[in-house]
């Protein structure tokens, strides 16, 4: 990066399987309830997953991750903030959204209809396509990119907004990331024996697996914002494993390069870091790997001491909108001077050293907090806010 001008979450919006609005995600995550339920029909299987609620949307546009989108975005946009952001020229207002899948449903209709016919020739659904609807929606004439990067999609397109701020590339970006269920990646990941047939325990003793959710969640990066609009997103660091196509490396090293990077890039130190918002998908391999990157990075007294939490046995994991809404988490910690429990956690995998946060809220003073997310082809992405 070229400067270090300071960058500002100062605003946000969000819909998950507790419903639409910040708020909404935020109080159902101190609740320590979980929104992972029924399995629907589409799906053909038996593992549980977390459904945004159609009801708290409004109206349904054909493309239903368009539709998430469109409805985090309508939020953000009442945030006081966005006033300056939608008064910039047009070109100085960039949109960075991650996805694992984009509208996958409507591409996967366009090949069957296609194999059918070959002569039918609507535009094929592009995977971006949703994210430069969200451009024109909110009038953005500045860079617009969707990152593709697996699971850790939403984090990487935060950090990109990040660049092109430093960059002068732009003076605000709209950053996030979605995802819907589908049939495509709910298969892949059981043929994977990946899925728990019951409920996601991250860091559990008893963890058996994940179960998928679907969601949106976008920030508003802003250069020029004060302390009162928002924390600064201080750093971000990228690594890969170049371990193995699903699997993760086994060691963490991945995770903690990318945790060393954005620490450097924000000017603190792991004794400075109050909160870890990991990605504890609750699988068996990415946990331990987790917990070892832990501990690589603090310490192992260091990793007993920095409270933990996942947000994914509450809301399933939401794949390229699960960074996204890990980072809204994490500045409303910041803020609020809570961290939520972590739901479906019992008892700690005794292999593990970590203090994960369970039961009940637990308060503090937390003015540094790193984010962390992990994908299928060993990317990894930290997030690094401070207040």
């Amino acid at each position: 990066m070229t400067s270090r001008v300071p960058v500002r979450i100062a605003a946000a919006g969000a819909v998950s399987g507790f419903g639409a609005g910040v708020e909404a995600l935020w109080s159902g995550l101190l609740s320590g309830a979980t929104r992972v339920g029924r399995t629907p029909s589409f799906l053909r299987g038996a593992a549980p997953v977390c459904r945004v609620p159609d009801a708290v949307i409004g109206e349904r546009d054909a493309d239903w991750t368009f539709t998430m989108l469109a409805a985090a975005a309508r939020e953000l946009r009442t945030c006081p903030s966005w006033a300056r952001a939608a008064a910039l020229p047009p070109g100085r207002l960039g949109v960075s959204v991650g996805t694992t899948q984009g509208p996958i449903d409507r591409w996967l209709d366009h090949q069957r209809r296609l194999a059918a016919d070959p002569c039918f020739q609507p535009d094929r659904p592009a995977l971006s396509g949703p994210v430069h609807r969200l451009a024109r929606m909110l009038g953005a004439e500045g860079p617009v990119a969707c990152p593709s990067m697996a699971c850790a999609s939403g984090s990487a397109a935060i950090g990109l907004g990040l660049e092109w701020i430093q960059a002068d590339l732009c003076d605000a970006v709209v950053a996030g990331g979605v995802d819907a269920l589908s049939e495509f990646v709910y298969t892949g990941f059981a043929n994977l024996k990946a899925l728990d047939p019951e409920l996601p325990r991250p860091f559990d003793a008893a963890r058996a697996g994940l179960c998928l959710g679907e969601g949106a969640g976008l920030v508003l990066l802003a250069a020029g914002a004060d302390e009162r609009e928002g924390p600064e997103l201080r750093g971000r660091g990228l690594s890969a494993d170049a371990n193995h196509l699903t699997g993760p490396d086994p060691t963490g090293s991945g995770v903690a390069r990318a945790m060393g990077q954005a620490f450097e890039e924000a000017g603190v130190t792991p004794a400075e870091i109050d909160f870890v918002s990991a990605h504890g998908t609750a699988t068996v391999f990415n946990d331990l790997m987790e917990s070892k990157a832990f501990t690589t990075v603090f310490g192992a007294e260091g990793a007993r001491r920095v409270p933990v939490n996942s947000i994914k046995g509450a809301l399933g994991h939401t794949m390229g909108a699960a960074g996204a809404l890990e980072a809204v988490l994490c500045a409303r910690v910041i803020q609020r001077g809570l961290v939520p429990p972590t739901a479906g956690f019992r008892e700690l995998d005794p292999e593990m050293t970590l203090d994960v946060v369970s039961g009940e809220p637990r308060p503090g003073r937390y003015r540094r907090v790193v984010s962390t997310s992990s994908g299928f082809g060993g990317v990894n992405v930290a997030l690094v806010l401070a207040s």
